[in-house]
């Protein structure tokens, strides 16, 4: 029986970051098997060679590359690599991140505290959860413009974590990115080229998740596959500006319904309006 996904992503060319496991390898997956041509990227080379033979790809539709996203020239030879083997970059989904279970096991039910974690960790959440997927995007957005067609997607978290006590590093940042992705859908407007959040909306059954939830009470690691793969493809033109929810998205649904039960709009739209714009200055807010 077919599904609405298989064949929707023919001709797209695809960088998904953080692909070797949890909710990149899903998405990563998903792609390949709705037709798509992507780059699966992670630190972990045994772990995405995995995920690749998970995809059964056809020749030359998919490949991996090794990268450490705190090292500017690895970010750069992931667009690169994307262009050498495909032409081109038409979907850029920045899932890689790093959370606080890489700061201690037992984060969830004890809290890292702002002042526990020194300087040089914020920098390195940053420079994975922030700076990689702002270079990659300046990289990849020009070619998207001169095409009028792209697809910008950064996953981040639930609003409330990125202002929970004991997130720290965390929450920050992945604040800062989706901030960005706001910017970069309101520069973006009108050029065919869109810029959206996903988020599972809740504790994943990642490895990110390491406290002691029993894992099927955790909102399964392929929840992001089909918004990924419609946000990826020509159903969602038009639709900029938006954070969608794993949790949300109704798989029996049609695709353009779950994506209306599961959409909001970015953060933090609207919230702008509580401050003073001098009369005249409409952008100031």
């Amino acid at each position: 029986m077919a599904h609405w996904t298989d064949g929707l992503l023919a001709g797209k060319r695809i960088i998904v970051t953080g692909a070797a496991h949890g909710l990149g390898r899903a998405i990563a997956v998903a792609c390949v098997k709705a037709g798509g041509q992507v780059l699966f990227t992670a630190r972990d080379k045994a772990a995405l060679g995995d995920a690749l033979d998970e995809s059964k790809p056809a020749a030359k539709q998919a490949l991996t590359q090794i990268a450490d996203l705190t090292r500017p020239d690895d970010v750069d030879g992931i667009y690169h690599a994307a262009v050498k083997a495909f032409g081109g970059v038409d979907v850029l989904i920045n899932n890689a991140g790093v959370s606080n279970d890489s700061l201690r096991d037992d984060y969830w039910t004890n809290p890292v505290r702002f002042w526990e974690t020194d300087a040089d960790t914020y920098r390195r959440f940053y420079e994975i959860n922030v700076q990689a997927p702002i270079r990659l995007t300046l990289l990849a957005t020009p070619e998207m413009r001169a095409r009028q067609w792209g697809r910008i997607m950064t996953t981040t978290t639930s609003l409330n974590t990125m202002i929970t006590g004991g997130m720290g590093p965390y929450g920050s940042s992945k604040a800062a990115i989706e901030a960005f992705t706001s910017i970069a859908a309101a520069d973006l407007a009108d050029s065919g080229v869109t810029a959206n959040v996903i988020a599972p909306g809740g504790p994943a059954d990642t490895r990110m998740i390491i406290a002691d939830i029993p894992r099927a009470d955790l909102i399964p690691a392929d929840c992001l596959a089909d918004p990924a793969v419609w946000l990826s493809s020509p159903l969602s033109d038009g639709v900029t500006a938006r954070r969608f929810l794993g949790a949300k998205w109704d798989r029996a649904l049609p695709p353009e319904k779950a994506a209306e039960a599961a959409g909001a709009p970015i953060a933090w739209t609207g919230f702008g309006t509580q401050s003073y714009a001098p009369k005249g200055n409409a952008r100031v807010q």
